[in-house]
């Protein structure tokens, strides 16, 4: 009996090394295996045989852990609730989407989902790479407001006083107490207490402008419409007229109608530029 123990000590121990814990039960369940087993006169063929005995489940249960650390989480329909604290995760869902959640955010998944919806709650910050299923659409529900998609990627911020969606790549539909808004690559949708529903283009996007003796300030006015920011200027030259037809993104935009007037730009955030 004295070599079992033994022999079990150094496989608990090569267990414990590897990071693995069994509770008090698994181990009385076990020592109970071996003492049943294990006969001071057994021969000492017995003794391997119950050593195997332990082995075999143990070295499954190591190759599990394993195996699941070396994969990118996959969500079965069992885990409802997804949320994130002080940094951003990534997750896969039963339908290959992938979602990143940000800090603080939280995804529900509907127990019907996969059936004839894909259907999830979302509340926080996210980026969203769904894989297409013409027929099942995405809904996410993101309290206030709902974007649906097909099969696409986009972000959504549901935390901010502004809520927004980008969409990088497909098409979605948002909707905001019934009102529709379809999106398209490089445009965004925004809404807050004190604004209504904002459809405008991302910064990269190439639009084209077209002036003629336009004073600056309604040219100002007009790119700010387009692409969703607030541009600052010296009020001085207000009053100045453009003329012009230009494409370009929205740097390459402020670029051209800046040079007139010998004005830079200065990027302060996402929304807010400053020419001086």
């Amino acid at each position: 009996m004295k070599d079992s123990q033994k022999y079990f000590e150094k496989i608990w121990t090569k267990v414990s090394e590897d990071k693995q814990e069994m509770d008090s039960a698994t181990d009385s369940r076990i020592w109970n295996v071996i003492n049943g087993r294990i006969k001071q006169n057994n021969k000492r063929k017995y003794y391997w045989m119950a050593a195997a005995a332990v082995l075999v489940p143990l070295f499954g249960i190591l190759f599990f852990y394993k195996d699941l650390d070396s994969k990118q989480p996959k969500i079965s329909l069992s885990a409802i609730v997804l949320q994130t604290e002080e940094s951003s995760k990534t997750f896969r869902l039963s339908d290959n989407s992938i979602i990143t959640l940000e800090p603080y955010s939280k995804l529900s998944i509907n127990k019907d989902f996969g059936k004839k919806y894909r259907n999830v709650k979302f509340q926080g910050k996210g980026f969203f790479s769904i894989a297409k299923d013409r027929s099942k659409p995405f809904i996410v529900d993101a309290g206030g407001f709902s974007v649906e998609v097909l099969g696409t990627i986009f972000s959504v911020d549901q935390k901010s006083e502004e809520k927004k969606v980008k969409l990088f790549e497909g098409k979605v539909k948002v909707n905001h107490n019934g009102k529709l808004t379809y999106l398209l690559p490089n445009e965004n949708w925004s809404t807050s207490p004190t604004k209504s529903d904002f459809h405008y283009y991302a910064v990269n996007a190439v639009k084209t402008f077209t002036f003629e003796n336009t004073t600056f300030e309604d040219a100002i006015a007009e790119i700010e419409n387009t692409y969703g920011a607030k541009i600052t200027y010296p009020k001085n030259i207000a009053k100045n007229e453009v003329s012009g037809s230009f494409s370009g993104n929205l740097n390459e935009i402020l670029s051209i109608i800046n040079y007139p007037f010998n004005l830079k730009t200065t990027i302060k955030n996402e929304n807010e530029i400053i020419l001086h």
